[in-house]
């Protein structure tokens, strides 16, 4: 593809828990959407499970919401997380540094969130890290779930060579989408993911931290 790369010639990322952590804003406005609703807020085990996943999906599994209810929630829950619970972020330390090495090498870089892409957009800037990604693949504001492979779809260039490719993430759903498209599934193993989940999902390799993970990433380990 016309470029030369430490290990892969492809390197996608998950955002909330993998780039970011973004657990305090996600749960205080979680916690925020369902008092203004009238619904018991669950214990923080129980919100931090709604970091990562389409938020639609988890109203509907983790508060027995229906589809509409949960789409209620949303909004509700936008009305806090627009305005405050977006900018309670931060990165996870040496993410900068990784993504900007894999860049400099020559490797395209990428993320693919199911949070809105107008959200990772923001964020990306706000961190100072949107100079060293080619693309950035999100949902937008209307969408009420993102099947993760469609996501890494668009986040893949234009004839990429998916053995040449790897996905990092925190969470199940990363691992099984990247597995089901035959990427190189890489597990974050310091985000929001019940202990042993990454390994159940069929992860290739899992990190505890980020400077395990950018040793491997940059071919030095």
């Amino acid at each position: 593809m016309g470029w030369i790369s430490v290990r892969y010639d492809v390197y996608l990322f998950d955002f909330d828990g993998t780039i970011a952590d973004t657990g305090e804003g996600i749960r205080r406005s979680v916690a925020y959407s369902l008092e203004r609703l009238g619904y018991e807020v669950p214990e923080k085990a129980v919100l931090d499970r709604f970091i990562g996943p389409p938020l639609h999906d988890s109203y509907m599994a983790l508060c027995s919401m229906t589809d509409e209810q949960a789409e209620r929630a949303i909004q509700v829950y936008r009305e806090r997380y627009l305005d405050i619970g977006l900018y309670e972020s931060w990165l996870y330390p040496g993410i900068a540094e990784l993504l900007k090495a894999l860049h400099d090498d020559g490797a395209w870089v990428g993320l693919a969130s199911a949070k809105p892409q107008m959200m990772v957009e923001r964020l990306s800037e706000r961190f100072g890290i949107a100079p060293y990604l080619n693309v950035i693949s999100g949902t937008g504001l209307d969408r009420h779930s993102a099947d993760k492979r469609d996501l890494l779809l668009r986040a893949l260039p234009d004839g990429a060579d998916r053995r040449r490719a790897c996905m990092a993430g925190d969470r199940r759903f990363d691992i099984e989408a990247a597995r089901d498209l035959g990427i190189t599934a890489v597990g974050a193993n310091y985000g929001y993911a019940p202990p042993g989940e990454l390994r159940q999902a069929g992860a290739d390799v899992v990190f505890d931290d980020v400077a395990a993970m950018a040793k491997w990433m940059l071919g030095e380990g």
